[in-house]
C-alpha cells in the first residue's frame, strides 16, 4: 500500500499558498485493508477514509466511466491495481494532478507542474467534457488565482462551451452549483467566477435572469470578506432577484440581505420623511433583524454610496425606535399599534429635523 498527497494541497504547496486541507489517494489496497488499519469510512458513493489520528481524507485510486448523464453519471473501479497515473487521469486540470510520495518525491504525470509556471488551467484530458461540475470548477479557480494570473487555456475554455450548449449544466443540483458558488464568493476575485460562468456559456444555463453587476462585485470584494455581502453587491439592479436566489440556491441570509440591499438602491431620497423611513424600518425589520439590515446597508454602498443617512445616523434611527414604548394601559389590539405608529413617526420627525 502505497500513500500520496494529492490535489489542492499540492498545487497550493506549490504556489505558496496556505494549505487549508489535505486530500490522499491510497494505491494498492482495498476497503478491507484500510478499516482493519484503523481508517473510518465516510464515502457513499465511493470508498473515502478519516485517518485514525489525523482525520484527514483518504480516498482508494479509482478510475472512472461515463454511464449516464450529468456530475454523478459516472461508474467507478476501485481494484487495487489502479495506479496513481489512471487515478490522476480522471481530475479536471493539470494543476490539481499532482501528487506528492512520502519521500517529498513529485509525481507529475500531465504537466501540472509546468502549467503552474506559465498559469495555465488546462484540462487532464478528453474526459474533462465528460462532468458539468467541472466548468464551475474551474471557473472557481479561476477566481481563486486570478490574483497570480492564472488564465484558462483556449481548448479548455472551448470545452467548458461545449459542455454548457450541451444542456447538461442544467442537470447539476442546486446544492452542488450553490457550494461551488460560495467558494467562489469566499476567493480574492469572485467575480472571475461569474466573468468565466459567462464566457463559457454556462451563467444563462444556471439563470436567464442574472445580470451580474461586476462593478459591485469587485469594490465589495475589494473591502469586505462577508459573503452574503458580496453577492448583494453582485445581484444588485436585478429585477428577478427571488428567481435568481431560487437558481443559485442561495441560502435565506443571502436571500434576505440581497432584497433588503435592493429597497436602499430604490429609496428615492428626494422623499425623505418620517413615514417614508418608518416604511422603510418596517419593510426591512431592523427592529428585529437589525444585523442583516445593517448587512444589507453596506451591501447597498458598494453599489452606489448613500448620501442621505449613514451607518452611525442608522443606528441613531434603531436606537430611537427601539426606545419607543406604549403605557401599559394602552396595550389594547388596534390602539398600541396606533398609538406606536404615531409616537416612532414623531421621534423621526424630531431626528430628521435635526440632520
Amino acid at each position: 500500500m502505497k500513500v500520496y498527497l494529492v490535489g489542492g494541497a499540492v498545487r497550493d504547496e506549490l504556489l505558496s499558498i496556505e494549505v487549508l486541507e489535505k486530500d490522499w489517494v491510497v494505491v494498492g489496497s482495498t476497503e478491507e485493508g484500510l478499516i482493519e488499519e484503523g481508517y473510518k469510512k465516510i464515502g457513499r458513493d465511493f470508498p473515502v477514509f478519516l485517518h485514525p489520528e489525523t482525520k484527514e481524507e483518504y480516498a482508494l485510486a479509482r478510475k472512472e466511466r461515463k454511464s449516464g448523464t450529468g456530475h454523478k453519471g459516472f461508474e467507478f473501479v476501485f481494484d487495487p491495481s489502479v495506479s496513481l497515473e489512471e487515478d490522476l487521469l480522471r481530475r479536471d486540470l493539470t494543476i490539481n494532478a499532482i501528487a506528492k510520495d512520502e519521500n517529498g518525491n513529485l509525481i507529475d504525470p500531465y504537466g501540472g507542474i509546468e502549467d503552474i509556471k506559465n498559469r495555465k488551467l488546462k484540462k487532464v484530458s478528453s474526459a474533462f467534457s465528460e462532468d458539468p461540475l467541472r466548468v464551475l470548477r474551474v471557473a472557481r479557480f479561476a477566481a481563486k488565482l486570478n490574483h497570480l494570473d492564472f488564465f484558462i487555456e483556449e481548448e479548455t475554455l472551448s470545452e467548458m462551451k461545449m459542455i454548457s450548449r450541451s444542456g447538461e449544466i442544467k442537470t447539476l443540483s442546486k446544492e452542488r452549483v450553490w457550494m461551488e458558488t460560495q467558494k467562489a464568493l469566499a476567493t480574492q476575485s469572485p467575480q472571475e467566477y461569474f466573468r468565466i460562468l459567462e464566457k463559457s456559456e454556462a451563467l444563462k444555463e444556471l439563470s436567464e435572469d442574472l445580470n451580474p453587476n461586476y462593478r459591485s462585485l469587485q469594490n465589495a470584494s475589494s473591502n469586505i470578506d462577508d459573503q452574503a455581502i458580496r453577492w448583494a453587491a453582485l445581484v444588485s439592479g436585478n429585477t428577478n432577484l427571488v428567481e435568481i436566489n431560487t437558481a443559485f440556491n442561495a441560502p435565506n441570509e443571502f436571500s434576505e440581505i440581497a432584497i433588503i440591499c435592493d429597497h436602499f438602491i430604490n429609496f428615492n431620497e428626494d422623499e425623505l420623511n418620517a413615514e417614508n423611513l418608518l416604511n422603510l424600518i418596517l419593510q426591512t425589520d431592523l427592529l428585529r433583524k437589525p444585523d442583516r439590515f445593517f448587512k444589507a446597508y453596506r451591501a447597498s454602498n458598494f453599489v452606489c454610496k448613500s448620501e442621505w443617512l449613514d451607518e452611525g445616523q442608522w443606528k441613531i434611527v434603531h436606537d430611537l425606535i427601539v426606545k419607543v414604548k406604549v403605557d401599559e394601559d394602552e396595550k389594547v389590539g388596534k390602539i398600541i399599534a396606533k398609538k406606536l405608529h404615531q409616537d416612532r413617526l414623531i421621534s423621526l420627525e424630531n431626528f430628521l429635523k435635526n440632520l
